[in-house]
């Protein structure tokens, strides 16, 4: 153990339980998007059917939620809590295979370097399934490289397991499995394992997943009934406002820069700062060289890398950075493996300790934000309770977080000009009020509002947490009613 004690891996270990630390003090209590009051009420009461939460139900995630919300009376706290432990627990497989690659005199400092990322820990302090599944994403990882190192076959049930519990807390980590047929193929390609070996382990892979996927079954009524609720959910989440890739018209090329040099580099990987991403870029541009390309752990995460990035180019909403949480967390790794797989001098020593440092500051900073500013939905909540008049409000995907918040004003989801027009002339003598986000789909559709609103009230809140409704405005509906009919 003598050769890993050193400044740098002492200040290391002190970042990694600093954050830790503050994380668990700063935990905050909102459940601010559509996604977060589904996870949230899937804790008090699990039915996929009423969106609690949507498919594919989560239930590992949910599980570990409602375990803490036995101690924790928020439901939103007690998943994010439970994002906390379990990405804190991750520091173990991230330091056993972070050491293969580094320094010993460097290891735990690379592994801080990786588990402080400033947006990563943002994330997880959020009652969302990625912060748990990011934790889950590095024992799996690990257990590929101790399964692949390991003689015996039979250590191979290890990933084959963990993949299953992976993928009942985020069901889009899905493609990391190309990881356990690596493993297979490298093993068969060996000897080690024959065509009739390997039909067996995938059928234990298969029995695994199915653990999950029949107990959600069961609750919802039988296999056919969730398969109906599959089919219903992707078709909406695909096709309306705000779900996946039908939610933007970027292109091919637009999507390909927002994925990689926004979300992974400068959202992911530098939390937004000018100086992380200039230390970053001094890093990468002075210690290239590096012997990290001869390890089998370098290339499964080139691989594990690759597959995601095209996975998240076609299958995932490019437009919410934490979409691409794994490619952060496996470029910073191989970043991480690049740095500090050679011993420094006392100077480059120090660049790399205050680099960290800085992260550490700039992480705590922004955990102290998200946990004492107020999201713009919120905000807007409280200032139409306020009003202190008749009103109905008018929104798209606020409408569930207003619903969790039990407002004591009317308010209605909508989607199309003629339900509105519609179902406003309802409402003779209230105050009338649209939502931003109501508005511009409004415009989509061929039906511009400009002349008969007025701008209320503008609502902000971080990007960074709530990339979609962190900017909001609020719109008082000024057409004369005798014109609506």
């Amino acid at each position: 153990m003598g050769k890993y004690v050193s400044l740098a891996n002492g200040v290391g270990a002190f970042a990694v339980i600093a954050v830790f630390v503050l994380q668990l003090i700063w935990v905050p209590s909102f459940a601010a998007t559509w996604d977060m009051v589904d996870f949230a009420l899937g804790v008090l009461h699990f039915d996929m059917y009423q969106m609690q939460p949507h498919f594919p139900g989560y239930p590992y995630f949910i599980l570990g939620g409602k375990a803490l919300h036995l101690f924790v009376d928020d439901p939103a706290q007690a998943l994010t809590l439970f994002n906390i432990f379990l990405y804190g627990s991750a520091i173990i497989p991230l330091f056993l295979l972070v050491k293969r690659m580094t320094v010993p005199s460097y290891a735990m400092m690379a592994t801080a370097f990786i588990y402080t990322s400033s947006f990563t820990i943002l994330m997880v302090n959020q009652p969302m399934s990625e912060g748990a599944a990011l934790g889950m994403m590095w024992w799996y990882i690990w257990s590929l490289v101790f399964a692949k190192e390991k003689s015996h076959n039979a250590y191979l049930i290890l990933p084959l397991f963990l993949f299953s519990l992976l993928l009942g807390i985020r069901l889009s980590y899905l493609v990391l499995g190309i990881g356990i047929l690596m493993v297979i193929y490298s093993k068969w390609k060996s000897g080690m394992l024959k065509v009739l070996d390997m039909l067996v382990y995938i059928l234990i892979a298969i029995l695994f997943q199915l653990l999950w996927v029949s107990g959600i079954s069961i609750s919802e009524g039988g296999y056919g009934s969730f398969l109906r609720l599959a089919l219903s959910f992707t078709n909406g989440h695909f096709q309306e406002w705000g779900g996946a890739i039908g939610a933007s018209d970027l292109s091919m090329s637009e999507r390909f820069f927002k994925l990689l040099f926004v979300n992974t580099i400068w959202v992911g990987s530098a939390g937004e700062s000018l100086l992380l991403l200039l230390c970053l870029v001094v890093g990468l541009s002075v210690f290239r060289n590096s012997s990290i390309g001869k390890y089998y752990l370098t290339r499964l995460m080139l691989i594990l890398l690759g597959s995601y990035f095209l996975w998240a180019i076609f299958a995932q909403n490019v437009m919410k950075p934490r979409h691409a949480l794994p490619l952060i967390g496996m470029s910073l790794f191989l970043i991480a493996g690049a740095l500090f797989s050679r011993r420094r001098s006392k100077g480059v020593s120090l660049f790399l300790i205050l680099f960290l440092l800085l992260q550490v500051f700039h992480t705590s900073k922004l955990l102290y934000t998200h946990t004492s500013e107020t999201p713009a939905v919120y905000q807007m909540a409280d200032y139409l309770e306020g009003e202190g008049r008749p009103l109905v409000v008018y929104t798209w995907e606020e409408s569930r977080v207003l619903e969790y918040l039990a407002v004591p004003f009317t308010h209605k989801k909508v989607q199309t000009y003629e339900v509105f027009a519609t179902d406003a002339g309802y409402y003779p003598d209230r105050d009338i009020y649209l939502t931003d986000k109501v508005v511009e789909g409004f415009k989509d559709q061929g039906i511009s509002v400009d002349e008969f609103i007025k701008v209320e009230k503008h609502f902000h809140s971080s990007e960074l947490t709530d990339p979609i409704y962190h900017d909001l405005t609020l719109y008082k509906w000024e057409k004369p009613r005798k014109e609506e009919e």
